[in-house]
This record gives C-alpha cells, sequence and structure tokens, in this order.
C-alpha cells in the first residue's frame, strides 16, 4: 500500500498527456502479453476460444486501470465538494462565509417586491474579544466564537441568512422583516450572547456583542446596506457596547 500511494502521487503530479501516454502503453503492454501467453497456451484456432480469451484480457486489464480512473475521479469529487463547503460555510460555526451570505442576499434582494423592503441586516461584533484572547488564551477564545456563531445559528428563520463574516464579526439577514422583528432578533441575540459568561480559571469571562441593524428600502443595494449597518453598529461601540443601534428608516423616521 505505501508504494502504491507514492504511485499514485507521482501518477497525479504528471501532466495530462503523460498520464493517457502512460496509461495506453501499460494497457497495450499488458494486453500483448497476455495475447501472447494464451496463444501459446490454448491458440485462437475456434471462435469461442477467441472470444472468451480476448474478454478475459479486457477484463484483466480494464478492470485495474477502470478501478484506478473511478478511484481518482472520486477524489476529485470528494476534494470538489470539501473546497466548495469551505468556500460556502465558516468551518468554525457552520454559518456562512462572507462570500456566501453576499450570494444569497443580493438573490433574495433580487427576487423581492421591488416596491417593498426585502428585509433588514444585523451586524454583530463581539464586545472586548481581544481582551478575552490575551486574559484567558485563543483556546477559550475560539470556545467562545463557537458558541456564540451556534447561538445565532439556532436563532435564524428558515429563508434567513446568517455569517460569520471573518473574526469576531458576524451577520444575519432577516427576510422579509419589519422594526419589531428585527428588533426581537437584535435582543434575543443580545440576551444570548450575555448567557455565554462562565467563570475560566477562577476568573470571570463577561461575553456581550454590539448590533447595528439596518432595514432595506426598495432600490437600495446590500453594500450600502452592509454600510448603514456598520454604521450603526460603531456608534453601538462608542455608546458603551452591549447594546443596540438601529438605523432610521421612513416609516419609522
Amino acid at each position: 500500500m505505501k508504494y502504491y500511494n507514492i504511485l499514485v502521487l507521482k501518477f497525479d503530479d504528471m501532466a495530462p498527456i503523460k498520464q493517457i501516454v502512460l496509461l495506453l502503453v501499460l494497457g497495450s503492454t499488458l494486453a500483448n502479453v497476455l495475447a501472447v501467453l494464451f496463444f501459446h497456451l490454448g491458440g485462437y484456432d475456434r471462435a469461442d476460444k477467441t472470444i472468451y480469451l480476448t474478454t478475459l484480457i479486457v477484463l484483466v486489464v480494464g478492470g485495474p486501470l477502470g478501478a484506478f480512473l473511478i478511484g481518482q475521479n472520486y477524489k476529485l469529487k470528494v476534494m470538489a465538494e470539501e473546497l466548495e463547503t469551505a468556500f460556502r460555510k465558516d468551518g468554525m460555526t457552520g454559518l456562512t462565509t462572507r462570500h456566501e451570505f453576499h450570494l444569497r442576499v443580493e438573490r433574495l434582494i433580487r427576487n423581492s417586491n421591488p416596491a417593498l423592503s426585502a428585509g433588514a441586516v444585523l451586524y454583530i461584533d463581539a464586545d472586548r474579544f481581544k481582551t478575552i484572547n490575551d486574559k484567558f488564551g485563543h483556546v477559550i477564545g475560539d470556545g467562545v466564537l463557537l458558541e456564540l456563531g451556534t447561538m445565532i445559528r439556532e436563532t435564524l428563520g428558515r429563508r434567513d441568512v446568517g455569517a460569520r463574516f471573518g473574526g469576531k464579526e458576524f451577520a444575519i439577514f432577516l427576510t422579509d422583516a419589519d422594526f419589531g422583528q428585527a428588533a426581537w432578533m437584535a435582543e434575543k441575540i443580545l440576551l444570548g450572547a450575555r448567557g455565554i459568561s462562565r467563570n475560566v480559571q477562577d476568573q470571570e469571562l463577561a461575553m456581550t456583542v454590539s448590533i447595528g441593524v439596518s432595514f432595506h428600502e426598495p432600490g437600495q443595494t446590500l453594500e450600502h446596506l452592509l454600510a448603514t449597518a456598520d454604521d450603526c453598529l460603531l456608534q453601538a461601540k462608542e455608546q458603551g457596547r452591549n447594546r443596540v443601534v438601529f438605523a432610521k428608516i421612513k416609516s419609522h423616521a
């Protein structure tokens, strides 16, 4: 198995044209060797014997080569699926990536009624997370992010989209949400984050988040929507953190 794996790795490093030539040479060489061997053993004096021997040659030569090619194709398929998953899904929290969030939300906005709001964005940031990492270590910090991300994911509705934007930042798009629904969700996440607090190494780990909320208006792009939510998040930080700041909307001006 060790030598087989080495050979496979060397084969994978070859250019495609070299791989094709090598397989053809190996296949034809083995087929010719078997043909000569069978000819000396039994000859080709009858049609049924000839059919039997050629079928056997095809099975002996084509079987291993076919199995090898199928195995290589399966490996490529698995690798492609893993890459696609990594591209679309955050490995730590199970939420979508920033790129996938943009793709899904932009599609939701395009498919929404152009005369109505498509929903609301919640931009979430873990407060003083660097302090948590410095004080308790990155293992504890990663555990806190995992719990926060899991809580956010489990809070989402069926048509909502949640993403980890990287580091300690998260975003949610609440499809067709109005002010009341967005406020309810923001408060639920605010309380859920506080519930992650615990004692670590005989010291209290206090976890809070700040949230900025913006509301989509007809004709507005996702970039503008996120920028508005980000501005609200910055205001929440400046006002003392551990709170929600809402963007003004026409219907609630």
